[in-house]
């Protein structure tokens, strides 16, 4: 037994080879077949009635024969006229079929024979007296000295009314030659008709098969082309039956698509304004208070240039809200445009520790404690160590903030469950991945705004321009990663992290 794919035996050569052939070709080879199976059972089914018809043929004729030569020869057996029988034999031996004539007497002698250059002395002999006959026989014999000659042998005994025992006996023998020439003509001739018969019917096949595969190839066409994108294929309808019909679902179905990509576009710009829209919004609502902060301290500073005070709150408060601005343009920049990241061997564990000290404080002011369960020899991941920290850094600062009354933050790192160590692959043949968790206690996220949170100016916050969650996305796409969300009103919120060792 093959021990390739799973234990099964390899497939003949002759079925690999039909595997790979096209639809078309293999209708034409079935039709064929078939073709074939019925040409060659016919041709079997004729010949054998021919052969059972022309054998009793030349058995009846073998038999009229006989009779015939009864008639001719029962009074001359009667007076010993062995002259008179000589000449009916040889009345009888000008048949080409018959191979030889012998009459007995009623003693068994030899009154009369023809033999036709066959060594038939010893073939043709004495059968005893005719009176042992019980009546006429008919056999089929070889014929001595050849190498597939038989004949009939008929043995018919010669009567004579009012007498109870046979006055002789008349041994007949037909060839088989014109039967057997007969049933090989008629054999050719039947290969004949089967060849003919068999270029007619690949003829047809081929026309048929093309035929039904024509409209078959047009779906593949048409499937092709809606894959490149083209939705305004068409196939030609050239039936009324299942494939017509399949033809005009087909087409059907493409326009449909076309009108659904339609709607789609319209709703893509539709979003595309809302999200410009929001975008505006944001932006505005995030730099007016800085600037309008700035304008005014810039106003004091016109008129009380001289005051300590103003200068030392212009000092104070016009760089941090300038900072504000920045970091506002800094996402929208780090959103919109790529990122080159600079990819290293890391440490999740450690950027997540890390990320975890830096918001120690904070947490520890809202009564929020981390709990971590790192995995132990986590591997090394190839990421960018600084866009990495963001991320995390926004998921924890997100999750602090969902907690303003206190509550844990469970952080989680493991390897993926279906890799065996970080060297290998699994068999699906996709390569380990690093699970992070990030599980709080807060209000959860209702599912109505579930499905929005990574979208980009989308926020829940009085402050913030949305931009956190989405960058965190976008973080997270770069390195080949994925990230996921659960969430339940009044349980907690869980971000799940994948990354792969090599980005």
């Amino acid at each position: 037994m093959n021990e390739q794919g799973g234990g099964r035996q390899a497939s003949p050569a002759w079925w690999d080879w039909l595997q790979h052939r096209s639809f078309r070709t293999k209708l034409a080879l079935m039709v064929n077949l078939l073709l074939l199976l019925l040409v060659a059972g016919s041709a079997f089914l004729f010949e054998h009635r021919q052969r059972n018809a022309t054998i009793q043929e030349v058995e009846k004729r073998a038999l009229l024969m006989a009779q015939a030569m009864d008639s001719a020869i029962a009074a001359d057996l009667m007076t010993y006229n062995y002259v008179s029988i000589e000449q009916s034999v040889r009345k009888f031996a000008d048949k080409p079929d018959v191979v030889y004539v012998v009459v007995l007497d009623k003693e068994g002698n030899v009154a009369a024979q023809f033999l036709r250059n066959y060594p038939l002395a010893q073939h043709v002999g004495q059968r005893g007296p005719a009176s042992r006959a019980v009546g006429p026989t008919i056999a089929q014999v070889h014929v001595p000295g050849t190498q597939q000659e038989t004949v009939y042998d008929v043995f018919w005994p010669v009567r004579v009314e009012g007498s109870p025992e046979p006055w002789g006996a008349i041994r007949l023998g037909v060839s088989l030659r014109g039967l057997h020439h007969d049933i090989a003509q008629t054999r050719w001739q039947i290969a004949g008709i089967g060849v003919l018969a068999l270029l007619v019917g690949s003829l047809a096949a081929t026309l048929l098969a093309n035929r039904m595969t024509r409209p078959i190839q047009g779906l593949m066409q048409g499937a092709a082309a809606v894959g490149r994108g083209d939705l305004t294929h068409r196939i030609e309808v050239t039936s009324r039956d299942e494939l017509g019909r399949l033809s005009e679902a087909f087409n059907e179905m493409t326009a449909q698509l076309a009108r659904v990509r339609d709607l789609e576009e319209r709703l893509r710009r539709a979003d595309r304004l809302a999200a410009l829209g929001t975008m505006a919004a944001g932006i505005a609502h995030d730099i007016r208070n800085p600037l309008t902060s700035i304008l005014i301290f810039s106003q004091l500073m016109s008129l009380h240039h001289d005051d300590p005070e103003v200068r030392a709150k212009f000092d104070r408060i016009v760089p941090r809200e300038l900072e504000r601005v920045q970091g506002v343009i800094e996402d929208m920049m780090e959103l919109a445009r790529p990122t080159a990241l600079q990819f290293e061997p890391t440490n999740l564990n450690e950027v997540l520790a890390q990320a975890i000290e830096l918001l120690e404080s904070q947490a520890t002011g809202q009564g929020v404690k981390f709990i971590r369960e790192f995995g132990p020899d986590l591997p090394y991941c190839m990421a960018d160590r600084k866009r990495i920290h963001r991320c995390f850094s926004n998921l924890l600062t997100n999750a602090i903030q969902a907690m303003p009354r206190g509550g844990d933050i469970t952080v989680c790192t493991w390897l993926g469950p279906d890799q065996a160590n970080a060297a290998a692959r699994s068999e699906s043949g996709r390569e380990p991945m690093i699970c992070v968790t990030i599980t709080d206690t807060g209000q959860g996220i209702p599912p109505e705004r579930l499905s929005r949170i990574f979208d980009p100016f989308y926020t829940t916050k009085e402050k913030g321009l949305g931009l956190g969650m989405a960058i965190t996305h976008r973080i997270v796409e770069d390195h080949k990663g994925t990230i996921d969300v659960q969430s339940q009103v009044g349980l907690g919120t869980t971000f799940i992290i994948h990354l792969p060792l090599t980005a």
